[in-house]
């Protein structure tokens, strides 16, 4: 077995903690002795949260998918106060809006097969329809803003549809159907004018692509595969892909802190995990939380917390660290 699926199980399996609203969990995992940090607290904030993240003047805001039928144009954007729990309406009239990336001046919103851009004053226009890309356009998911903000990352899923049984869980790792799912997921670079170019090609080791982010070394990106659940390095000039952990099935947000520490939840499992940036060490932060619920986490290192979308429950979990 992979050394790193083994901590990860046994991480799973030897942690406790205290129940909270939910019944999610949070996992003391700090050394006896050293100071806990405070219970999460769940704050609602509409229906079915995706992703959010820190925008304008320090404000936060979120996906509302609303149905999740397409073309009723119910998703939203909304903004979030976590220390109360505010919550007020920036942009509607999107379809189902997921990953959020901002870029300094701008918003950029996935939205299945398009990508807005939105101001400040909430104006929105499409920055890149399916037109604009290369390859047909199935399931964008998670954004990231390219540092400095010139332009945005993008996750294409590729083959989201096959890698579930008919019950919808995901097809076990070493059976027949895992191995006839095609390597078709990708990640874009688009600028903020939506021009748009391929920066990450297709990998059975970013099989299902979802959760990306800036990795520590100049020109590299962190991305995170939901079906096999491996967190990979990749060398954007070139495109080599190292796979840092893995195990972490139906993997989600992800983040990455100043100090290398890896934050990744499972949409599936309703987990958060935290590990050290070689993929080592890792340890339960939130789990409970019912399946189709952590989704695209955002690390706010000056509150010293995670804000965890729970698309299940409507709500934002405060994660203290």
């Amino acid at each position: 077995m992979n050394l790193r699926i083994l901590a990860a199980a046994l991480a799973a399996a030897t942690v406790t903690g205290t129940v909270l609203a939910g019944s999610a969990q949070a996992h003391p995992w700090a050394p006896q002795g050293a100071q806990q940090p405070a219970a999460p607290v769940t704050l609602p904030v509409g229906p079915r949260p995706e992703s959010i993240t820190k925008g304008w003047d320090g404000r936060f805001y979120v996906s509302i998918q609303g149905a999740p039928d397409l073309g009723l144009n119910d998703g939203e954007i909304r903004t979030f106060d976590p220390d109360t729990g505010a919550v007020t309406t920036f942009v509607t009239g999107l379809d189902n809006p997921r990953g959020l990336a901002f870029t300094g001046k701008l918003l950029v919103v996935t939205d299945t097969t398009v990508v807005w851009i939105i101001d400040r004053t909430g104006g929105k226009r499409i920055l890149a329809g399916p037109a604009a890309f290369p390859h047909p356009t199935a399931f964008f998911n998670d954004a990231v803003a390219e540092p400095g903000g010139r332009a945005v990352y993008v996750t294409e899923m590729g083959a989201r549809t096959l890698q579930r049984d008919p019950t919808g869980v995901l097809w076990p790792t070493d059976s027949p159907q895992a191995l006839a799912i095609p390597a078709q997921a990708r990640v874009y670079r688009i600028t903020l004018s939506g021009a748009v170019t391929e920066a990450v090609t297709p990998s059975r080791k970013t099989l299902i692509l979802n959760g990306v982010f800036p990795g520590r070394r100049y020109g590299h990106l962190l991305v995170g595969d939901m079906f096999y659940g491996n967190i990979v390095d990749v060398d954007l000039k070139t495109n080599r892909k190292e796979i840092v952990a893995t195990g972490f099935r139906a993997a989600d947000g992800l983040e990455q802190g100043r100090d290398g520490t890896i934050y990744v939840c499972s949409f599936d499992d309703g987990v958060v995990w935290k590990m050290d940036a070689d993929g080592e060490n890792p340890q339960i932060l939130l789990s409970g939380v019912g399946r189709s619920s952590t989704a695209d986490l955002h690390l706010d290192a000056d509150g010293r917390r995670l804000l965890v979308p729970d698309t299940l429950h409507g709500t934002i979990i405060v994660l203290p660290l």
